[in-house]
């Protein structure tokens, strides 16, 4: 796989994200064996950092990856189970907007924002399927560059 080419473009859409959101993190990652790797990162703090790898059970991604579908919340505080979840304690982040990478059926990674702030409003199907174009847009670029 060609990764600094689908790097630069997952890099380009995730600036553009991070813009239309207001979003303080926006990642793709790589999803395998359990693990969750930073593939590439627009981050207002400077972390995660690209190559950084989390247990796949540790991160909000992870529903995502099992149920192969968008998620998207707009105040993680006002659902009691993720309130709960590990990476709330770690990172409060509030709102949170995740679609799944498809490559072959398969789940290769995710296209996520996020951020501290809640959401005014919740995500409008406008936006979850622009986020949803996005991450096909980043895995016909994965498929490409693998054959």
């Amino acid at each position: 796989m060609d990764n600094d080419k689908t790097r630069k473009l997952a890099l380009s859409i995730l600036d553009d994200g991070q813009d239309k959101f207001n979003a303080m993190l926006g990642i793709v990652s790589r999803i395998r064996d359990g693990t969750y790797e930073i593939f590439a990162v627009s981050s207002d703090t400077g972390i995660p950092e690209v190559g950084d790898i989390y247990p796949l059970k540790a991160v909000y991604c992870r529903e995502v990856a099992q149920s192969k579908r968008t998620v998207a919340i707009t105040e993680i505080d006002g659902i009691p189970g993720l309130r709960l979840h590990p990476l709330y304690d770690t990172i409060p982040c509030e709102f949170y907007l995740s679609s799944p990478i498809l490559v072959d059926g398969q789940v290769w990674g995710t296209l996520n924002y996020t951020s501290l702030e809640k959401r005014s409003a919740p995500f409008s199907a406008d936006e979850i399927r622009y986020n949803e174009v996005k991450a096909m847009m980043i895995a016909t670029a994965i498929a490409e560059s693998i054959g």
